[in-house]
């Protein structure tokens, strides 16, 4: 195939550009001008139906007014035939569209006129008023619904159209309202009629106008019909229909379900329009509900009328901007080709700089145009050779910058834990957690050792990512492990991270960060949370654990935090996780959340997995969330299973006590036994049996008022050469650790009274313990034993 010339190809490119625009132009065009001819045809026939709605309803408040402003003449006239009858006709001359009027009494109201008594006026077809009189026998009229409704509404209301065979013999509707006497007695009925024969010749003449003026020409044509509110045909070009069909009959023929629906929202007394298909093609229906009789005033207009004016003016925009764009696109032809010749002489230079030959000399024109592209062709010529240069030195650069970056992840990953199980030859407990970083380094973290039979563990979160961040995580990490070897207390090992996160945090960069003290032999754990998630404790069900959430490490180096304690059963996994898992999001822009996380959690939790394989499940419930979409954040999962039972061990002894003195030598009984058993001699017999007996007098003097009544429990338990003793009561809340520490070295004088046995129960007891659970108080204390 033969190679195009740049001018071809110009030429080509711009042809294409311009038949695209022309395109969006016509379509655009077409769009806009159809919508608006559309909307201007949908006007007309709305127009056409609000006026025929307005007629209606003028007609028949004429005829409402005529008949309610007439009550009370007629009410005050009650026991005058002759009287009534002569407002019948004045009724009759002063309102023109209403035929006929009558006053239907209740039976034997009239004794002396008969038993079924009736005044009746009329205008005939020349316009004259008659009246007349009539005891007539009407046994029916009294069981028929609108006479029944008319007494019931005492506003008065227009009865369905009806055939009126006795007198004007036309369609007719009538307006109804109660007539009373003077002690406020229904006694009969007033009935204005209105005959619709104008209504029905009004139709046929808007009908024959739409028909004239816009729709010469058409097949079909729009016509327009009226119906009552049980959808009967009141008016209709079809006059078979009349009173005989109703529109839901007509709609069930069609096997479209769409007008059935619009015929709903007809029989709800609304307005609108609708497009629904009738045999095959599409009719727009507009419909108009008349207030006072309760009609619906419809129009039918073929689709082809709505659009034909914007169809016809679309096409002519065609045809126009079609022969335009063919003129353009010649003339562009021919000056593009006559002016671009002159390039032809570049196109060898130019593919030979294109194969990198920088060096080749570019002819001379004498166009002036085509000189200055010349010059431009230079310019790039020095450029490109200069770009070369120096891209070749910044992939160099960008090469060894990506091998410091796997370093130095290599570096990061080696400082956290890595292998798994981290302590083979311990029971009690399961420990895995993995970090995927967004970045080739991150600022997630997770450690965690053991220390005197507690279990340290943190997980930590750095804002940002990349470089900085991972010397943030190395610093924090650092810190903990440093920290922890001095300190038990959660909250001394994290306001101790965070004064030394805040010194020279010039970058204001924070750390999220969480850390516990899992007690191995007890199962209590002490906790602080610095702004991160909360962790999950995982039984038989899974639930978040209540944290305080105090601010991150690295803002505030004078924040107090607050420590809690949680006491870990049995087979109860510890799920920690940073805000990058709970923060994914899939390609429909759905999160992985919290809820979402805590659901799936949920579901492991009854297979009662193992660390590893709870990790690796939960990742895998995220991933099939999210699918395959790139992270924008590290993410840090973290599992511990402590598999441990609290106050694991050999129950030694148990005692319940009432808050009584005279119990003591029981309980100093109890504890010579518990010594007995540990072979407990010399300081550690009589410090144990100092600090029971201390905290036992503690509770009787400061938990119970006096003369008041209570139970208190003492129970020692044993494991790993441990004494476990807790202490329980149900008095009012007492916590003895609150009492400060006692300066033994001062004078008696100069010491402040109390405090000496919480003080005493410190010094042999290696740890001590409260808290409320309900309504007891409970103080564990903690005896390591010397073998």
């Amino acid at each position: 195939m033969k190679q195009l010339t740049l001018a071809n190809r110009l030429i080509i490119r711009i042809m294409t550009v311009l038949i695209i625009m022309s395109a969006v132009i016509m379509i655009i065009v077409y769009a806009v001008t159809r919508k608006s001819l559309v909307r201007e045809a949908k006007s007309r026939y709305e127009a056409i139906i609000l006026n025929s709605n307005e007629k209606a309803r003028g007609v028949l408040s004429d005829v409402y007014l005529g008949a309610i402003n007439n009550i009370f003449v007629i009410e005050q006239d009650i026991e005058n035939p002759d009287k009534l009858q002569k407002h019948l006709e004045r009724m009759i001359r002063t309102n023109m569209y209403m035929s006929s009027c009558r006053l239907i009494f209740e039976p034997d109201f009239y004794p002396a006129r008969g038993h079924n008594y009736e005044i009746y006026a009329w205008r005939d077809s020349l316009g004259t008023v008659w009246g007349k009189q009539m005891n007539e026998f009407h046994p029916e009229y009294k069981e028929q619904p609108w006479y029944k409704n008319s007494i019931k509404n005492e506003k008065g209301e227009w009865t369905p159209p009806y055939y009126d065979s006795s007198a004007s013999h036309q369609l007719t509707t009538t307006f109804t309202v109660t007539i009373h006497d003077a002690n406020g007695k229904t006694v009969g009925l007033l009935g204005a009629d209105v005959s619709l024969e104008w209504l029905r010749l009004r139709h046929k003449r808007i009908d024959a106008q739409n028909h004239e003026r816009n729709e010469k020409g058409f097949k079909k044509q729009s016509y327009s019909f009226i119906i009552d509110q049980n959808g009967t045909y009141v008016v209709h070009p079809d006059e078979d229909r009349v009173l005989k069909w109703k529109i839901q009959d007509i709609v069930a023929l069609t096997p479209d379900t769409s007008d059935d629906a619009v015929i709903k929202e007809m029989m709800n007394e609304d307005n609108g329009t609708a497009l629904i298909t009738i045999d095959g093609d599409k009719w727009w229906m507009f419909y108009s509900f008349v207030k006072y009789a309760k009609w619906t005033i419809v129009i039918c207009v073929p689709d082809n009328i709505i659009y034909h004016d914007g169809n016809v003016l679309a096409t002519i925009l065609i045809v126009i901007f079609f022969i335009g764009t063919i003129f353009i696109l010649v003339l562009c032809y021919r000056f593009i080709l006559t002016n671009m010749r002159p390039l032809t002489r570049f196109v060898q230079a130019a593919n030979q700089i294109a194969k990198g030959d920088f060096s080749i000399h570019l002819p001379k024109v004498k166009s002036l145009e085509i000189d200055t592209l010349r010059s431009a062709f230079k310019d790039m010529q020095v450029s490109l050779k200069r770009y070369i240069s120096e891209l070749q030195e910044t992939i160099a650069s960008k090469v060894a910058i990506e091998q410091e970056l796997k370093l130095a992840s290599k570096i990061q990953m080696q400082m956290l834990p890595k292998t798994f199980p981290p302590y083979p030859k311990r029971n009690d407990i399961d420990i895995f957690g993995e970090v995927e970083t967004a970045k080739e380094v991150g600022g997630d973290f997770f450690d965690f050792f053991i220390r005197e039979e507690k279990l340290f563990f943190c997980i930590g979160d750095v804002s940002g990512k990349g470089m900085p961040a991972s010397l943030i995580m190395a610093v924090a990490r650092s810190l903990f492990r440093s920290t922890s070897m001095i300190y038990t207390s959660p909250k001394q090992i994290v306001q101790t991270i965070n004064q030394s996160s805040c010194e020279n945090n010039d970058s204001f960069m924070f750390v999220t960060f969480f850390m516990g003290v899992l007690d191995l032999v007890t199962g209590n754990m002490n906790y602080v949370n610095a702004g991160h998630e909360p962790p999950i404790i995982i039984e038989k069900d899974a639930r978040f654990l209540p944290v305080i959430n105090n601010i991150p490490l690295g803002l505030r180096a004078d924040w107090d935090y607050t420590e809690q304690m949680q006491t870990i059963d049995s087979d109860t996994t510890i799920f920690l996780y940073t805000d990058g898992f709970t923060e994914t999001t899939s390609k429909d822009k759905k999160r992985y959340n919290r809820n979402q996380m805590l659901n799936d959690v949920i579901r492991l939790a009854e297979e009662q997995l193992d660390a590893r394989t709870f990790v690796k499940g939960i990742r895998q419930m995220e991933r099939n969330f999210v699918g395959f979409v790139h992270q924008r954040d590290d993410i840090s999962l973290f599992a511990i299973k402590y598999k441990g039972k609290h106050y694991s061990g050999k129950t030694s002894e148990s005692i319940h006590l009432r808050n009584d003195i005279r119990d003591l030598p029981l309980l100093k009984k109890t504890i010579d036994d518990i010594c007995n058993n540990y072979h407990l001699e010399g300081l550690a017999r009589s410090g144990i049996q100092l600090a029971i007996e201390e905290a036992v007098v503690n509770v009787m003097e400061h938990a119970f008022p006096k003369e008041t009544e209570g139970d208190i429990s003492l129970t020692v338990n044993t494991t790993h050469n441990t004494l476990i003793i807790e202490l329980r009561d149900n008095g009012i809340a007492f916590d003895p650790t609150l009492f400060p520490k006692v300066d033994i070295d001062l004078n008696i004088e100069q010491r402040k009274i109390g405090g000496l046995g919480i003080h005493l129960i410190r010094h042999y007891m290696d740890e001590l313990h409260y808290e409320r659970k309900g309504n007891q108080n409970i103080l564990y204390m903690t005896k390591r034993l010397r073998n």
